[in-house]
């Protein structure tokens, strides 16, 4: 293994590898840190999985879903950024490095959670992106989902520039926007709120 350690670059870029999905974890803890501030109504439990990528098992995320029985779960993974030269936004949607979290709609995320999100980002004054999965996700999503009898499953992603590469690059202002948004979204939970579509 090469020891490589994080590079900060130019404006609020970082570069490392292993970006994917370590990152999350980072927005997950940083989340729970603005939530540790006002302590929410609904009770909270963070997770970090493996093996999400490692054929369609589940991994991780199918054992705590199952485990924890959440009624609303949300994901935070990257997705490919497409401000770079070589990358088809014509097949995975315009996503900048710096242009705030990507939100996804599809198959895995429950509408009335994408509807929320989408809610709370404008609330906020988060900038945000759209992208489209109807059939997958390829992330831990795909495996919440499906849990028990269902689990109302958002997903929240960070553009990511050279996914898979040694050289991965993120925003650092991507990474608080997602985990500002995720606190904001947890604030307006409590044991009234229904995630059943009418």
């Amino acid at each position: 293994m090469v020891d490589a350690r994080l590079v900060e670059l130019g404006g609020d870029l970082i570069a490392s590898r292993s970006i994917d999905n370590r990152i999350g974890a980072y927005v997950v803890l940083e989340a729970l840190r603005l939530l540790s501030e006002d302590r929410p109504r609904a009770q909270v439990t963070a997770v970090a999985t493996a093996q999400e990528e490692i054929g369609y098992s589940g991994g991780g995320a199918r054992t705590s879903a199952y485990r924890i029985d959440p009624q609303v779960a949300l994901v935070v993974d990257v997705t490919f950024a497409t401000d770079s030269p070589g990358v088809e936004k014509k097949e995975l949607g315009d996503h900048k490095v710096g242009g705030g979290p990507v939100l996804t709609r599809g198959s895995a995320a429950h509408p009335l959670v994408f509807e929320r999100l989408v809610e709370v980002a404008e609330r906020e004054g988060i900038p945000y992106s759209i992208t489209a999965s109807p059939r997958y996700t390829s992330t831990d999503a795909d495996a919440i989902y499906l849990s028990r009898s269902g689990v109302a499953t958002g997903l929240i992603s960070i553009p990511n520039r050279y996914m898979h590469s040694p050289n991965e690059i993120v925003s650092l202002s991507d990474l608080e926007r997602a985990a500002r948004l995720i606190a904001a979204f947890v604030r307006e939970l409590g044991p009234e709120t229904d995630f059943v579509p009418r």
